[in-house]
């Protein structure tokens, strides 16, 4: 006899403004949106997707903030909302609506898994790196240059005076290994500012550290490693991200980064977050945290379940975290 899951109890509300083609919503609803939805009502939770323009606030009514979502009076007792900012090019218009939503939420008494002012830092290489300066492991040499209108003045070059090439420039804050670009000297990097000035998009400029550079991922759930992703680039690809191809093996945690993730850890509680590390053949280096990062895009069935039990053990370390905060909440009326 096979038991029937347990119904719902909680909705967990990705905030996702979603401007995806047909094409981009096939493919995520395959190897992500469809899986989470399956694991989570597995775990006892209604997923859903939504707009920031799906939710609206009475901030002044008698009784306290009310917050609807999709018409629908939520609670701070019977939804969560995940609130991961996206910023990719195709998102600019977003981030401003996102950035005020995510903190009318945390005012507005929810519980958010990903704190907005967490969300806001990791979103930006060079702000996780000056929120992670005490990392155990050295973090990739980083500098930030903006652009805009005003880019081929070349202003910025007074930042890249310890700039070595060739070195990777990519978007500050994109994600995917979308724009991430070598280049050679200080003339091919002008002409990629300048197409990044098409997009108002900040950049950072990196050090290049040679060909084929593995990225260990290593899940943390309820602030302990809990599995750990290698990442392999395809072919001549800069970057090894899923999504583009990259290939894939689960690792056991290399000994070299237990202390790195336990500091990460510790500087950006959350009940989940992916932090990610890159290896040139004789170091590791600090590279990015992600509080939403993906699992998914798996190449095999045993990868496939190994990737489902990731999921759900961040679904029920979300609900422990919401029981948790409920009964602070309780404890101090």
């Amino acid at each position: 006899m096979t038991t029937a899951p347990a119904a719902p109890t909680r909705r967990l509300c990705w905030i996702y403004p979603d401007r995806g083609t047909d094409r981009m919503r096939d493919k995520e609803w395959k190897h992500v949106w469809g899986i989470y939805r399956e694991v989570a009502r597995e775990g006892g939770w209604a997923l859903s997707l939504h707009k920031p323009e799906e939710v609206a606030v009475d901030v002044c009514g008698p009784g306290g903030p009310k917050v609807y979502l999709d018409g629908e009076r939520v609670t701070p007792e019977d939804t969560v909302f995940v609130t991961s900012l996206w910023s990719l090019p195709h998102h600019t218009v977003d981030v401003c609506n996102q950035l005020y939503l995510y903190t009318i939420l945390e005012q507005a008494g929810f519980y958010l898994p990903i704190p907005p002012h967490l969300s806001f830092i990791a979103n930006d290489k060079a702000a996780t790196m000056l929120h992670l300066a005490d990392s155990p492991l050295p973090q990739v040499p980083t500098v930030r240059i903006g652009t805009g209108r005003d880019t081929a003045q070349r202003s910025y070059e007074a930042a890249l005076a310890s700039l070595s090439y060739p070195a990777i420039v990519k978007p500050a804050y994109w994600g995917m290994g979308m724009g991430v670009c070598l280049v050679r000297n200080a003339e091919e990097l002008k002409g990629v500012a300048g197409i990044a000035s098409g997009a108002d998009t900040a950049l950072v400029c990196q050090p290049y550290l040679g060909e084929g550079i593995n990225d260990f991922r290593v899940w943390v759930v309820g602030g302990k490693p809990h599995t750990v992703l290698r990442r392999i680039p395809k072919g001549a690809s800069l970057t090894a991200n899923l999504s583009s191809g990259g290939g894939m093996e689960h690792v056991p945690l290399p000994p070299e980064l237990a202390e790195t993730v336990d500091y990460v850890a510790a500087r950006m509680p959350m009940p989940y977050i992916a932090v990610d590390f890159l290896w040139d053949g004789e170091r590791f280096w600090l590279s990015e945290v992600e509080p939403d990062g993906a699992v998914g895009f798996a190449d095999s069935e045993q990868t496939e379940r190994e990737q489902r039990k990731v999921i759900a053990d961040r679904f029920a370390a979300y609900a422990d975290a919401h029981r948790q905060f409920l009964n602070r909440k309780d404890a101090i009326r």
